[in-house]
């Protein structure tokens, strides 16, 4: 019989007030550089191209209405005219998440009330396809107890993208099927809670200690930047909030602490 492995000691890393920049060996920065700078184009092209679409989109929703009103097509037809009108604003609702995130996140904070659950399934929505293609079980959990916050929608946007990102790649990176949780809540002082947990192989040993550094990855097929950890911890500090993340071999929790406006005043 063979020895069961030892289970790696869960860990807990909080967040550094200031992340440490300092990047000396540029054959390692290189290659993150340049990927980061061709997302940083594909970004700047996704406004024309969501414009398009969504011009073909509108077009095909208009047709679809405009046949339902016709009389004499079968009952099966105006069906499946139905479920095409449902896709048809499924992707514009897609599109419209997809706007927001190529609209980029301003250099100044941009406060105004935040509904986390929506911010939670824009984010889930333009994952989804990601979830699907690895055999992800996506399950929410939305309190109603959470709290509305005033805070920069953008960026609690990308935050919660780029963990449910991480998430993805380490339950892909272990062959895929698996299961991401995302709840929202209150704590005792009255301040919103996001909670994001997978069941992945949990994070690389070389990575806990440097885990809010800039270009530092687990991942060794260079198709990431190493940024996603760092601009989190910097954008929920600039929002006035806390990141804890806590892993073992079965997995990874990240969790954000964001001050409602009852708890600021």
């Amino acid at each position: 019989m063979t020895k069961p492995k030892k289970q790696e000691e869960p860990f807990q890393h909080s967040a550094p007030s200031t992340p440490n920049s300092t990047c000396k060996d540029w054959s390692q920065v290189l290659p993150q550089l340049l990927r980061a700078g061709q997302g940083e184009t594909i970004l700047n092209l996704l406004p024309s191209v969501i414009h398009e679409l969504n011009n073909a989109i509108n077009t095909v929703l208009g047709f679809a209405d405009l046949l339902q009103s016709e009389q004499s097509i079968s009952k099966t037809l105006k069906e499946d005219l139905k479920a095409i009108e449902r896709a048809g604003l499924r992707a514009r609702e897609i599109l419209g998440a997809l706007r927001s995130l190529a609209n980029g996140v301003p250099t100044q904070l941009q406060l105004t009330p935040v509904d986390l659950k929506e911010i939670c399934e824009q984010a889930c929505s333009l994952m989804a396809a990601a979830f699907r293609r690895n055999y992800i079980q996506l399950v929410t959990d939305y309190s109603k107890e959470t709290p509305i916050i005033v805070s920069d929608a953008s960026r609690l946007r990308f935050v919660i993208l780029a963990l449910l990102q991480n998430s993805c790649d380490a339950i892909a990176s272990k062959g895929g099927g698996g299961k991401i949780s995302v709840k929202t809540g209150r704590d005792q002082l009255g301040n919103a809670v996001i909670s994001i947990e997978d069941d992945g192989g949990g994070l690389s040993p070389d990575v806990h200690s440097k885990l809010f550094e800039p270009f530092v990855t687990d991942k060794s097929d260079g198709k990431r930047a190493g940024l996603g950890l760092f601009l989190v911890n910097r954008f929920v500090t600039e929002l006035q909030g806390k990141v804890e993340i806590t892993s073992s071999e079965t997995g990874t929790k990240v969790t954000l602490n964001l001050p409602s406006l009852e708890a600021l005043v």
